[in-house]
C-alpha cells in the first residue's frame, strides 16, 4: 500500500548433525519450508509523469494454493506502511494473485481514505526464494475505487543476499577502505536494517488496534548502557526514568475507547553508547508489534493506537 501523492518523491534507499534419519528429515523440512514461504524485496513503480520508485518488501505462505502474508512500502522511509495481504496461486498455470487488505501499522500522517492499496495478478514461478515478481497492479482505494495503477519489480531475498554477500566480501578484502567504513557500508547489515521497524526522533508510528488494552514490553536486545526513558499515555507519565535492561519491562494499559491513545517515548539520556535504543513489543489480542527506538538525549518519538472500527 502505498500514499497516493502526485509530488511523493520519496526515492529507494539502502538498495543501498545428527543420525542419518533425523537429517533426512531435516532436509525434508527445509525443503518443504522453503516451499511455503516466500520473501520479495524491491520497488512498485507507480504510472504517470511522475514515475515514482517506492520501496516495497512482500513477505508471505503459501498453503494448498492460499496467500496469507504481508507487505511494507517504503522501507524505513517516513511514510513506511506495514499492510496484511491474501490471495491465491495455482501452481498449474504459476498465476500469483494478492490483493493489500488492512493497514497493521503506519508512519504516514495522511489519513487511511488516502492510501492505495496494490492489487496483482500475474504469472509468477514460485519455486524458491530466487523467483522474481514483475509485472503491472492495479491500484484500488479501500472503498474500491480506482486510484492510481503501477509495476512491480520485485526479486526473491536470497538472491538479494546471496549478492550482498558476495560485494561484502569484496569489501571486507579491501586494504584501501577503513575499518570504520566497512562496518558502516555492510550491504548485509543495511539489508537486515530494512526489516526493522525503527522509530526515531519525532516520528509516529499509528497502529490499528483490536483490543481494549495494550501489554507493553520494553528491553534492551543487545548491550546494556544505561539508557533510560520516559513513557506516557495521552500526556500521563506512566514510566519515570525507567533504565532498559535485558529483562523485559512490561506494562498493561487499558486504553480509552473514546479516543486515539498516544504514548510517547523520551530519551533522558545516551546511556554508556550513543544513542539511546529500546526494543518495544506492543501485544493485540492475537498480534505483536514490534520496533526499535533510536535517540539523541531529549527526543521522542510517538506510538498511536487506534481502535479498529
Amino acid at each position: 500500500m502505498f500514499r497516493f501523492v502526485q509530488k511523493y518523491k520519496n526515492q529507494i534507499k539502502k538498495m543501498k548433525f545428527l543420525t542419518k534419519s533425523s537429517l533426512i528429515f531435516l532436509l525434508f523440512s527445509s525443503i518443504l519450508f522453503s516451499q511455503n514461504k516466500h520473501e520479495f524485496l524491491g520497488a512498485i513503480k507507480l504510472n504517470g509523469n511522475d514515475k515514482t520508485l517506492i520501496t516495497y518488501r512482500l513477505v508471505f505462505e503459501e498453503k494448498n494454493g492460499v496467500i496469507n502474508g504481508y507487505s511494507v512500502t517504503d522501507l524505513d522511509g517516513v511514510h513506511e506502511t506495514k499492510n496484511t495481504i491474501s490471495g491465491t496461486y495455482d501452481r498449474k498455470s504459476k498465476l500469483l494473485v494478492f490483493q493489500e487488505k488492512d493497514i497493521l501499522y503506519t508512519k504516514s500522517k495522511f489519513s487511511q481514505s488516502s492510501f492505495c492499496f496494490v492489487n496483482f495478478s500475474g504469472k509468477v514461478k514460485l519455486v524458491n526464494n530466487t523467483s522474481k515478481i514483475e509485472g503491472a497492479f492495479k491500484g484500488l482505494y479501500k472503498n474500491k475505487q480506482k486510484c492510481i495503477d503501477g509495476t512491480l519489480a520485485l526479486v526473491g531475498s536470497n538472491k538479494i543476499y546471496n549478492l550482498a554477500e558476495r560485494v561484502n566480501k569484496k569489501i571486507q578484502k579491501s586494504n584501501k577502505i577503513d575499518k570504520k567504513v566497512k562496518e558502516q557500508n555492510n550491504p548485509i547489515a543495511i539489508l537486515d536494517s530494512l526489516k526493522i521497524n525503527k522509530l526515531s526522533k519525532d516520528q509516529n508510528l499509528s497502529v490499528f488496534w483490536e483490543s481494549k488494552s495494550v501489554k507493553i514490553e520494553i528491553f534492551d536486545s543487545g548491550r546494556e548502557d544505561g539508557d533510560i526513558i520516559n513513557l506516557y499515555h495521552n500526556n500521563k507519565l506512566i514510566l519515570e526514568n525507567y533504565k532498559v535492561k535485558h529483562d523485559k519491562k512490561i506494562l498493561s494499559v487499558v486504553l480509552d475507547l473514546s479516543t486515539a491513545n498516544e504514548f510517547k517515548i523520551l530519551a533522558i539520556n545516551e546511556g554508556n553508547l550513543s544513542p539511546n535504543t529500546a526494543k518495544i513489543i506492543l501485544h493485540d489480542s492475537n498480534r505483536t508489534f514490534e520496533l526499535f527506538t533510536s535517540f539523541k538525549k531529549n527526543e521522542s518519538a510517538f506510538i498511536t493506537i487506534i481502535k479498529k472500527e
